[in-house]
């Protein structure tokens, strides 16, 4: 149950975060205004993102091979929240909706990923083999002779 709901709460943070952004910032520039009830449009347009992102988990390197059919699917969901949802226009929403696809979602995986994988342990350090503590002086036992020359004629 963990293995679904923490990755659909990062999902949904992270969707909801790039969502509202974009929300905000693009009908502004486009429209001058943003639609009334934006959160409550975002909240529920990135919730539909972070569902179908928790079960197709995306990723940079499978999007445009191996995972082709579902990166067409999701760039039809993605259109239809951007139009239907967030209210854009629709070439407004394709370019933006789009472009949101081809960014967010690895990026989101790849925070999914590591939150959710689990980190190897090291040893611990009192198992590593140690030195023996040195229990002598470190200086060197005799000192060296004053006159090299009187010390080769003994």
């Amino acid at each position: 149950m963990g293995a679904i709901i923490w990755p659909l709460l990062i999902y949904w943070f992270a969707m909801f975060i790039s969502c509202y952004m974009i929300v905000e910032f693009g009908q502004d520039f486009f429209y001058d205004e943003v639609t009334p009830r934006a959160g409550l449009k975002v909240g529920l347009g990135s919730f539909l993102l972070a569902a179908l992102l928790t079960w197709l988990r995306p990723s940079f390197d499978t999007m445009f091979t191996s995972d082709l059919p579902w990166t067409v699917l999701q760039a039809i969901v993605w259109f239809a929240v951007f139009t239907l949802i967030f209210q854009f226009h629709p070439t407004h929403a394709a370019g933006i909706g789009i472009v949101a696809l081809l960014l967010i979602p690895g990026v989101a995986t790849m925070g999914v990923e590591s939150i959710m994988t689990p980190t190897r342990t090291l040893a611990s350090g009192r198992s590593l083999q140690r030195a023996p503590a040195v229990r002598r002086s470190l200086a060197p036992s005799s000192a060296p002779p004053a006159n090299p020359a009187a010390a080769a004629k003994k």
